[in-house]
């Protein structure tokens, strides 16, 4: 593995070696120059959560952040005003792991994973002109597939349709918000999710929803921005790249809930 290390030199260096060398990649180079690292410090701290944050996540343009934490809160901060827009009581009854905006939908959509094993799809629009105290709102969607902790969730740059989630039941599903919003009802003949798009269970099983006799967990999962084909997943021993089935190019719409 690459060694991280200062790229200390003259920049006046880097900037004219550029116009001679097309490929040299400058970003990279002036990124890590000693006289940029040392200029990092604390800016500001954000307080609105009263437990451990677990996961932060920025929106596409950088002027919003998503956060997620231990007190079952998901909160919208500005970045420009460096304050707490809002702070939503998600229903969740264990920790949450990870939270995203969803694209193209005007950051209005957002998504939860938590250790109670569900996804959960929250509409921002519905908070209207609320206080940042009073933001409770129902999920536009609510899927209880998973059987263990979800650890992470991943979205692709464009796609407002489609969320993936990596849980510790060793499973990578895929939710469409055009299929449905929810799980089949408990008491339906076809209790088990047709949306495993990744299964590292072990043990014969006669249904995705039978206990597995071993799994392999998942921890991670992320989708490339540049090649959404490539999908990255990341496990308790290892990491290992899948590719996924080419999407069809098709013009996407903010979905309806």
């Amino acid at each position: 593995m690459e060694s991280l290390r200062f790229h200390d030199g003259n920049i006046t260096d880097f900037i004219d070696d550029r116009t001679l060398h097309v490929r040299t990649d400058i970003n990279r180079s002036l990124q890590m120059h000693s006289s940029f690292i040392r200029r990092l410090s604390l800016e500001r701290e954000l307080e609105g959560h009263r437990g451990c944050v677990n996961t932060i996540d920025w929106n596409s343009s950088g002027s919003l952040l998503i956060s997620g934490s231990d007190d079952t809160c998901v909160n919208i901060w500005s970045y420009q005003s460096r304050k707490l827009l809002h702070s939503i009581d998600s229903g969740h009854t264990a920790n949450i792991f990870c939270t995203k905006f969803v694209p193209e939908t005007s950051d209005e959509l957002v998504v939860s994973g938590a250790a109670d094993s569900e996804v959960r799809l929250f509409n921002l629009s519905r908070l209207g002109m609320r206080d940042v105290e009073d933001s409770t709102i129902n999920p536009s969607a609510l899927f209880q597939c998973h059987t263990r902790r979800i650890k992470k969730l991943a979205v692709e740059p464009g796609n407002p349709n489609l969320v993936w989630s990596a849980s510790e039941d060793g499973t990578l599903r895929q939710h469409d918000f055009r299929e449905c919003t929810s799980c089949p009802p408990s008491e339906s003949s076809h209790r088990e999710c047709h949306n495993v798009l990744l299964d590292l269970r072990c043990g014969a099983k006669k249904s995705l929803a039978d206990p597995p006799k071993q799994s392999l967990v998942l921890k991670s999962c992320d989708i490339s921005s540049t090649r959404p084909h490539l999908l990255l997943v990341g496990g308790r021993y290892s990491s290992s790249l899948f590719v996924t089935l080419l999407f069809t190019p098709i013009s996407f719409h903010m979905p309806s809930i």
